[in-house]
């Protein structure tokens, strides 16, 4: 990216506007909001994204949001959307501009995954990250990996109309959140990215 990591969140909160937002009803329902997926039946969890997501782009606000998983078939061209695992942190000051650390954590969570871990935070993370079918909402990050930093992990719907292309490339990406009301939380709509995040999301000429 050419402008620093706050200046394009920055940019992403001013397209979206200040809460309370509206939004034209045919928008909402063609782009802005997240289609049921055929598969969400079986991922209880999930579908609490999809009662809450009306709350979410009227009254949300915006953070970085760094992958730590993702179903394989997110990263190619494809007609359904799936889900993922992101950590994110409500706090602004620690990570606007610093979304790399965001991204080491992500890391050093995904390192877990299937392995043997006598704390029994780390594995909790181990555990529900080898499933892969375990749905976690809002699970806190242990100081161990975050350090005083307040992140937490999430499961969400990656809907294809909110990627540029349809693909997901980059391992950041905003995400709007509203604590005070819900657990849950999505991926903004790619129409609100500045051009950097959207090249970041596009592979090479």
């Amino acid at each position: 990216m050419t402008r620093s990591a706050v200046e394009c969140l920055n940019e992403c909160r001013s397209n979206l506007g200040p809460a309370p937002r509206s939004f034209d009803f045919l928008d909402k329902r063609r782009y802005a909001r997240i289609p049921r997926p055929e598969w969400i039946a079986a991922a209880e969890p999930l579908q609490e994204i999809l009662r809450q997501q009306n709350t979410l782009l009227r009254e949300g606000r915006l953070v970085w949001a760094s992958l730590v998983q993702a179903n394989e078939l997110l990263f190619r061209p494809g007609g359904h959307d799936h889900p993922s695992t992101v950590i994110y942190s409500p706090d602004t000051a620690a990570f606007d501009d610093d979304p790399d650390r965001l991204r080491g954590i992500a890391r050093a969570l995904y390192a877990l995954k299937g392995t043997g871990q006598e704390d029994a935070e780390l594995a909790a993370f181990s555990r529900t990250l080898a499933s892969e079918m375990e749905y976690e909402m809002r699970m806190r990050v242990p100081q161990s990996l975050a350090g005083d930093a307040e992140v937490y992990c999430t499961d969400i719907i990656v809907s294809r109309r909110h990627l540029p292309d349809g693909v997901l490339r980059s391992p950041l990406f905003p995400l709007i959140i509203h604590p005070e009301k819900t657990a849950m939380t999505m991926m903004l709509p790619s129409r609100y990215w500045p051009n950097e995040l959207i090249e970041t999301e596009r592979p090479p000429a």
